[in-house]
């Protein structure tokens, strides 16, 4: 078992980081927090890492009027993480341990803490600020994203978030970069991305 227990650890995020984020915007009980803004929903949740020694940070932002990852519609206030189509994690400092350790006792559980809130400070807000204002931020991913760049499955959701703009010609360069190069047996990504087309 480890010195610090993982209800200890929440224990102190609960008092020290939680209440920053709450200060910001951010509701919820548990270990998944949401801020809702128009159709911009912002994710921040802590997932248990395996060994029990520590924990992943999770950050997912998304706009309510694209489907979830799975396919399916989620209401804002019940989308996780795990449902975003953006996502990232706060990265740990480099170590032996896999996400943010707990720590062998609680003064270094209480530092790890410390570092985690100034960490959010940077990392946190800096995932969360592209994907701040709508529409303001779709406009911006659209601009700033080379559709050739990224997987195919992510130019299905920003031929998507064209599409909801009214901006038809920038959803067909993004599908049509996700179809030239979606492999073969990606049939069901490839049927999406013609449908924008065909649209």
């Amino acid at each position: 078992m480890p010195a610090v227990t993982r209800a200890a650890f929440l224990k102190l995020l609960s008092k020290q980081l939680f209440p920053v984020l709450k200060e910001e915007g951010f509701d919820g009980t548990g270990q998944t927090l949401r801020r809702i803004c128009g159709p911009v929903v912002h994710v921040f949740n802590v997932q248990a890492a395996s060994g029990g020694k520590a924990c992943y940070l999770n950050l997912g932002a998304h706009y309510d009027f694209l489907p979830g990852e799975g396919g399916s519609f989620v209401p804002p206030a019940e989308i996780e993480e795990s449902h975003c189509v953006f996502r990232d994690r706060i990265d740990p400092p480099p170590g032996p341990a896999f996400g943010w350790a707990y720590g062998a006792d609680m003064a270094q559980a209480q530092e790890n803490v410390e570092f985690l809130v100034s960490e959010w400070t940077r990392q946190g807000h800096a995932f969360f600020a592209q994907y701040d204002t709508y529409p303001a931020s779709c406009e911006r991913l659209l601009q700033q994203t080379d559709p050739d760049q990224i997987h195919p499955a992510k130019t299905l959701n920003l031929a998507r978030i064209a599409l909801h703009l009214g901006d038809i010609d920038r959803a067909r360069v993004f599908a049509q970069s996700g179809l030239s190069r979606a492999p073969q047996a990606a049939t069901s990504l490839k049927a999406k991305l013609e449908q924008v087309l065909a649209g």
